[in-house]
Parts: C-alpha cells; structure tokens; sequence
C-alpha cells in the first residue's frame, strides 16, 4: 500500500521536521482508513452533495445507514485539529535547537503512536465502530501535541533573553514585529522638548487641546498613546472608551464617530482613506501632531511610556495607568513587589509579546511591605477597569502568546473589569468559569483566538456583557446554550451553528430571538443542511437587528421543496452579507424588486449563484441598496447596464472580484467603482 513506507521506525537522525511530517503523512492516512471511499467526512455520497455524476462513472459503497455518522465526524475532527496544530509546530521548529533533544522524544512516541493505530488496524472494519477505541488516543495526542506548541515559542524566546526589541517608530508591519533583528530607535521629536515648545505646529496644537472639552481632552491623550501614523480601528477607541467610563454604553458607535470627526475637523488626527470602504473606519496621527500630544500627556501625568530615552519604557502614570510595551517583562518596575500601592484602574498592552508578566499581577499572593501584607489582587486592582491584554492591530503581524493558557483563573478577583480584550492571543485554549465572575463586563474581545475551543457554560452570568466578538476563533466549534439569556447583548460576531453531534449542548439560531436588543449578529454554519431560507425564518423575530453576516462553512446538501413563509427582509435590516452563498437561485425576498430598505449587500463565494432572479424586470426596481460587493462568483452573468439601471438603480459603490461574467462595470483594476470618485 501507499502508506507501507511511512510506517518505517523512526531514524534517530531524522530532524524535528522531518518528524512532524510523518506523523501528518500518517494522519492522512488514517483518515483515509477512518473514511473509505469518500472525501466526505459525513459519508455522504456525491449525489448527496448535490453533484450529478455520469452514468458510466462507478458507483461507489454507500455508507452503512445505521453507522452513527456523528462518531466519524469526532475522529474527522480530532483528526484536522491535530493536524492544524503540527502544521503550525512546524512553523516554529527552527528556534528549537536546545529543546532538541526532549522534543524528538515526545515526537518519536506520537509517530509510534499513529504507527501502530494503523498497523493493527483490521481494514474490514472501516466504519463507525473503530472510532471508539480511537477517539481516546487521539484526544490523547491532539492534547499532547498542543501542549508542546504552546511551549515552543514560550521557552526558545522569552522576553528576558531577548536581545532587540521591536521598533516603536512608524516602519512597516513585516519589519516592525520580526522577531531576531537588531533594531535602531530613532528619536521623535519630543525627545527635545525644547526645540519642540519653540515650534509653531506645537503651540497650534496646544491651543485646539485647550479648546476642548474635558472628555475629549482625555480621548485625544488616549490617542497619543499608540505610535505616530499607525493605523487605530475606531471600535478599538471605542472599547478603551466605554472602560474609561467617558463614552456612554448605550449609543456608543455613533459617539465615537463624533469624536473622531471632531478631531478630524480640527486637524489632530487624520482619517484612513482606502478606495474599497465606503467610509473611513481607521484614523492615524501625524508625528508633529502625535509628538505635541505626547509631551502634553507627560505634562498632565496621563502616560510617560517614552521616558528620556528613544527606546519605549512601562510605566505606572500619575493617572493610575499602565501601558506595556515590548520588554516590558524585563524591567523591574514590570514585578509584583515594584508595583506602587495604588488603584490602577487601566493597563493596556500597546507593543508587547509576552505579557504573561501581568497575569501575576493578579495572583492572590500577598507581597511583604515592610511591616505589612498586601494583597495586590484585592487592594491594588480593584479599580481596573479597562485590561487590553491582546492585539489592538487588526494586522496580524504581531503574534502575541501568554504561557498561562487560561489568565481568566487570576482575573477573577478583578470582579470591576468592564472591558476585557484577548484579541491575537493564540494559545488560550478555553475560558473556564471564572470569568463568569466578572458580572460588570461590557466588553469581552476574543477576536482572532485561533485555539479557542470552549466558552463557560455559565456564560449567562455576565450579565452586563454588550458586545461579545468571537470573530477568528476558528477552533469554537459549538456554543452554549445559556448564552441566548444576554439580554443586554447588544453585538454579537462569531456565533457557531453547530453540528449535529452538540445537537444537545449548544445554542440554537432560534434561540436568539431572546436577545431583544441584539443590532449586529455574524454567525458561521457547520451544517449541511442549515440554508439561507432556515437562517432567516430564525432571525426574522428580532426587531433591532441592522447588521447580518453569515457565512456558510460546508457545501449545503440540496434540499428539495424547502419553502418559507418570508415575504421580505425586515424594514430595520440595513447590511446583508452572504459568504460562499449556497444556492442556485436567491429566494424570492432576496430579489433586488424586494430590498425596499436594504442599504448595503455583500455576496460572496457563491459558486453556483447565477442570477438576481427568474426574469429581468421591465422597469428600474424600487431596490434601496447603495453598496453593492460581488465577491468569488465564478457563474453570476449580469451586465452594468443591467446592474446599475435595472436591479440596482440607487448603486453608489460596486466591488466586482473574480466575477467574470459580471461583465463592463466601469470598475477599476482592484475592482472597485465608486459615483463620488468617478
């Protein structure tokens, strides 16, 4: 067979790479033996795909109709995740040359491991009753092989062996985090502050501080705090914001929004312009202006984080807030018995990798001053309210990993915390119950934890939680079922409807219709039988939502004379977005005659989308939609003509990619046109 010269022992001279590809060569295999004759991990056969097949082709096995398909799907499952986790080991192997040694061993016992599960597998029984005497093995290794990838960047780069730190100056993203490179840091100018209280840019940015009221003065110093001329998402200000207790909760986008603009008109920060978003939603600061904003947060005590030197340094400000920065781990002010006795009430992670440090500052330790014990759990945060711990970028370039895989066991003394932000944060794996103790939470940001895989059950008891974003965490395969009791949830991204197999455990899309207040909602379909039509009938009870996304991740399995009683969308609904579109055909309240109040549609990776409709109508329809994005449909045919006097006569924005029979847009080489630009 294929697969008899993958089953060699083990050389001891093999590298670590060469080792974790043969365990993948082998996990490709016993896949293959898990699910016979089939690509699906379901069994299904392709006509239950929905693709036709040729009358000469052979007909391959079926699956056995009384096999459990949900014990297949554990082993498919377990199987992909082990391999997503070598994948990613293999990435991270070349730092591992003194950790050699204790890491081939490991390694040689899991490719002895796989070895034997498959050389003393009977190959008749290839269906479900193998999986339960696998599944713990693989549990096992899948656990296992986790572990270590969590330890491999921990122990090979530590911050304290570290000798250069990122550079803090405005470079490019894939030099700034590179990890290994010597770094010059170059002074900006309120290094020389002197020179720079001379300028005239200076005092005309100190006279439009003065003009502002006390609430923005404080958010335009907030600002300041990331570098000169990087990009800032307003949701990140938002959430810093609405911590601070200086935006309201209620009303909070459309606050940030002013703010901003105001900024905006009095030249202290400038808006990001990209010609495929409508609007602007990222803002940056100039360094004249970002420099001026800088010494006068010094000055009134907000932040210091420059110090007199080029390089970046933590502080405690006078305003009782941390900002870390990179190598902040290495600084003594960074320890638990360094910290002063005060109520800090923000820490904010702006340029650090490893910020396990600041898990201990949570520890319920007591340290010794002088003559008395402090409990820096209890006394010394329990004011903080903002803790920013992940990612603030929405690139992607800085890969932040904490060793503590679940820093929610030392957060929950800090029972204040309002905004909680893990974002990027990789290697936390699941958030135990301990977070449920955090009941003033408003704010909780796991966007973009790949390793995720499990939220607390008693998720319920955060009670105060407004906007929940899961957004990336692409290991989150079902949700609980108490999360549907948020009745203050307000913004909901990443919501996972289930397979089959957490049928019993997890929440349902009908359960959200008791989330009255819910105004965005982006959900992800793990079935293949979960349509657009079922999808909506679901949605249509709840009254405040303007936001959808949905994004189908399994080919849907062709159900015929499916029907709904849905005539049209709901009046409050303002933007649709449909990835990897299921259908041949939009249902009848999707037809572009019917989106009276629709204001933005995306559609996109729908292969087997043809058309808007059965027939072209006669006469401009009343549709309302102005932003327009096709995306990755390979067999849509429509004309501009078509497009933009007919079905979408109030079009002010199209973005048209890899749609090549959406044919003479006036679109430029990126796709996209615009009425106000062209």
């Amino acid at each position: 067979m294929a697969y008899n010269n993958n089953l060699q022992t083990q050389k001891s001279g093999d590298t670590l790479e060469e080792k974790v590809d043969k365990i993948l060569e082998s996990l490709i295999e016993l896949n293959k033996l898990l699910c016979p004759l089939k690509e699906d991990p379901l069994g299904r056969s392709k006509k239950e795909q929905g693709i036709t097949e040729s009358n000469n082709q052979k007909t391959t096995l079926q699956r056995s109709q009384s096999a459990p398909p949900a014990l297949d799907l554990v082993s498919f499952y377990l199987i992909t995740r082990l391999q997503s986790h070598l994948r990613l080991l293999k990435l991270k192997l070349g730092k591992l040359e003194k950790l050699h040694t204790s890491l081939g061993e490991e390694l040689d016992k899991h490719v002895g491991t796989v070895h034997e599960l498959i050389k003393n597998r009977d190959s008749s029984k290839v269906f479900s009753q193998s999986t339960y005497w696998i599944k713990p093995d693989l549990e096992g290794m899948e656990t296992k092989i986790f572990d270590l990838l969590c330890e491999v960047p921990l122990l090979s780069s530590k911050p304290e062996k570290q000798k250069s730190a990122a550079a803090y100056d405005d470079q490019d993203d894939e030099y700034e985090f590179d990890q290994g490179k010597a770094y010059f840091y170059l002074p900006g100018l309120h290094s020389n502050v002197d020179d720079l209280i001379k300028c005239e840019a200076f005092r005309q940015v100190k006279q439009k501080f003065v003009e502002l009221e006390i609430e923005r003065k404080i958010c335009i110093l907030s600002f300041a705090v990331f570098p000169e001329n990087r990009e800032v998402h307003r949701t990140v200000l938002m959430y810093w914001l609405i911590g601070e207790g200086i935006l309201p909760v209620e009303g909070a986008q459309e606050a940030v929004r002013e703010v901003l603009k105001e900024f905006t008109e009095k030249e202290l920060v400038e808006p990001v312009e990209e010609r495929r978003k409508v609007a602007p939603s990222s803002y940056k600061m100039s360094p004249f202006v970002h420099s001026s904003v800088v010494l006068l947060s010094k000055q009134i005590g907000v932040f210091d984080i420059y110090g007199k030197g080029c390089k970046p340094s933590m502080q405690v400000s006078d305003r009782r807030k941390i900002f870390i920065v990179e190598e902040s781990a290495v600084q003594r002010e960074a320890t638990v018995r360094k910290m002063p006795s005060m109520d800090i009430e923000t820490v904010f992670n702006v340029s650090e990798r490893y910020p396990d440090f600041t898990i201990k500052w949570f520890s319920k330790k007591p340290r010794t001053h002088r003559r008395f014990m402090i409990n820096l759990s209890e006394a010394w945060f329990k004011s903080l309210n903002v803790f920013y711990l992940g990612r603030w970028e929405r690139s992607k370039k800085r890969h932040i990993q904490v060793q503590n895989h679940d820093p929610m066991k030392s957060l929950k003394h800090v029972t204040k915390v309002k905004v909680l932000s893990l974002q990027g944060i990789s290697t936390i794996r699941s958030l135990n119950s301990s977070v449920c103790k955090l009941h003033q939470l408003i704010v909780l940001d796991l966007r973009e934890c790949s390793d995720l895989t499990k939220l607390p059950e008693k998720i319920d008891s955060l009670e105060s939680l407004v906007y929940l974003d899961m957004s990336g965490c692409y290991m989150l395969e079902w949700i609980p079922l108490r999360l549907a009791l948020l009745k203050n949830l307000e913004v909901l991204k990443g919501f996972v409807v289930s397979d089959e197999f957490f049928e019993s455990v997890a929440c349902k899309v009908n359960y959200l219709k008791n989330l009255k207040k819910l105004r965005k909602l982006s959900i992800e379909i793990n079935r293949d039988d979960f349509g657009v039509e079922q999808m909506m009938e679901n949605l249509v009870d709840l009254k405040e939502l303007t936001s959808l996304k949905v994004t189908w991740k399994r080919d849907l399995r062709v159900i015929r004379g499916s029907s709904t009683g849905i005539k049209s969308l709901p009046d409050q609904l303002k933007k649709l977005d449909l990835q990897r579109f299921p259908h041949e055909e939009l249902p009848l309240w999707l037809h572009p005659e019917n989106l009276l109040h629709l204001k933005r549609l995306h559609i996109g990776g729908g292969r087997r989308l043809k058309g808007f409709g059965n027939y072209l109508p006669e006469e401009p329809t009343k549709c309302a939609v102005e932003v327009l994005r096709l995306t990755l449909l390979p067999k849509l045919r429509v004309g501009w003509i078509e497009l933009k006097q007919i079905y979408f006569p109030n079009l002010s924005f199209l973005e048209s990619y890899e749609c090549p029979r959406v044919t003479l847009t006036p679109c430029d080489g990126n796709g996209i046109w615009r009425s106000d630009q062209d």
